[in-house]
């Protein structure tokens, strides 16, 4: 029986996460499901069958922490369910590992079911949260307008959805679908396990397979598609607010984990990834053009987003900045103290993440979409980016769609 089980074994911490990653190809029809699911698994099972159970047992393993989530990633939808509690060599008499290890077998083998289906009272609530959830983003400016510039460049592509899932579907899901769900992702999923702490490798192999011993499995991922705008398609919506928020998507030539994937990385801290960038530091300090703005980036899938707010009236002059800034590094206008800046800064953010567990686990993680890629080879892929790199690769951008959020009227013809 095949298994994906990694184990960084380290003194650093006085903590062991447990984690399990559940991947599926990304679709519509099951994201919202999942979403559910993961806000439901780890609150009650058949043995803690109330939140106020759950938490009295994660109390007596001196306050371990139980969690679950998802995410969109590299077309997958991924399910995490984790638990993080402290090591036993700092306790007395106590074997928190192994009752970690049976809490998890009870989350995923006697969930909170009853006659095929996850127990009524506690889907409606985490339905409702959901729902609440949904409803938030719509009064939250940012997030809403990122979401619509989301729907507007996928269409029917489920990348246009938030890792959440789908509102519209929430009302029809209930108890039964949800363990159906449940036993298929177990089944079908490609599942990887993860441990950081201080523990022997061949006890976490033993204690795997006495109370978890899902296969691997292999998913196929869907293609990822998005169609090329003849140019950059401009979308104004009115709503009530005080400031313009921008939403703009770029798109790039970008294959991992080649020269382009690591240059990619290198530009996008150049041009809005950082307090130093040239976005922030023109178009913000300089100009004045806006309250905020950053650029971030879907690293391999070639997709760039710059998030601005913006006075209602200045909105034109700073798209117009926008795409200037972005000209001036296809021009290779910038200094290579700023390349160098950008690379020392890239390398101590990435090396500070491997210091926690949750960033050794999610880069060991991404290693499963491709190529392996070890923290030496991506320090040496940044370290190696060149100016010229940079402008090749800059070359290959273009805007795909700009999604302006205001209260006033303007036509494509106006800004574009």
């Amino acid at each position: 029986m095949q298994q994906n089980i990694e184990i960084l074994s380290t003194s650093k911490f006085k903590t062991v996460s447990l984690v399990l990653k559940f991947k599926a190809p990304l679709h519509e029809d099951t994201m919202t499901i999942r979403s559910v699911l993961s806000k439901l698994i780890h609150k009650t099972t058949a043995k803690y069958n109330t939140e106020i159970d759950m938490m009295n047992h994660l109390a007596d393993l001196y306050g371990a922490h139980l969690y679950s989530s998802v995410i969109k990633q590299n077309n997958a939808h991924v399910l995490t369910l984790g638990i993080d509690i402290v090591n036993d060599k700092y306790l007395s008499d106590s074997n928190v590992l192994e009752a970690a290890f049976q809490l998890l077998h009870e989350v995923l083998f006697n969930p909170n079911v009853i006659n095929g289906a996850f127990v009524s009272k506690q889907v409606k609530q985490e339905k409702r949260l959901l729902k609440n959830k949904f409803e938030s983003i719509k009064e939250n400016i940012g997030q809403y307008g990122f979401y619509q510039l989301l729907k507007s460049m996928f269409h029917n592509d489920p990348n246009r959805l938030p890792s959440f899932g789908d509102e519209l579907q929430l009302d029809n899901i209930d108890g039964k679908q949800l363990y159906e769900a449940f036993e298929s992702m177990k089944k079908n999923d490609e599942i990887h396990f993860y441990t950081v702490g201080e523990v022997s490798q061949d006890k976490i192999n033993e204690l795997y397979t006495k109370y978890i011993g899902l296969e691997a499995n292999i998913v196929k991922l869907p293609e990822f598609i998005l169609e090329k705008n003849a140019k950059p398609a401009y979308i104004d919506e009115k709503i009530k607010t005080t400031q313009a928020r921008l939403n703009i998507s770029m798109k790039f030539d970008v294959v991992h984990p080649g020269k382009a994937y690591f240059s990619f990385i290198v530009l996008n801290h150049l041009f809005g990834g950082d307090p130093s960038s040239m976005l922030f530091m023109n178009v913000r300090e300089k100009m004045s053009l806006a309250y905020q703005i950053h650029s971030q980036i879907d690293a391999r899938h070639g997709l760039l987003y710059v998030l601005a707010g913006v006075n209602q009236d200045s909105r034109k002059q700073a798209i117009d900045t926008i795409i200037d800034q972005f000209d001036r590094i296809k021009s290779g206008m910038f200094d290579e103290s700023a390349i160098a800046l950008s690379k020392r800064l890239i390398i101590n953010s990435r090396l500070e993440s491997l210091d926690r567990p949750k960033g050794f686990i999610e880069a060991t993680f991404s290693n499963s979409f491709g190529k392996q890629i070890t923290n030496d080879e991506w320090i040496n892929g940044i370290q190696s980016v060149t100016k010229l790199d940079i402008i090749e690769l800059a070359k290959t951008g273009y805007f795909h769609t700009i999604y302006c959020l205001t209260s006033e009227d303007y036509n494509e013809e106006n800004i574009l």
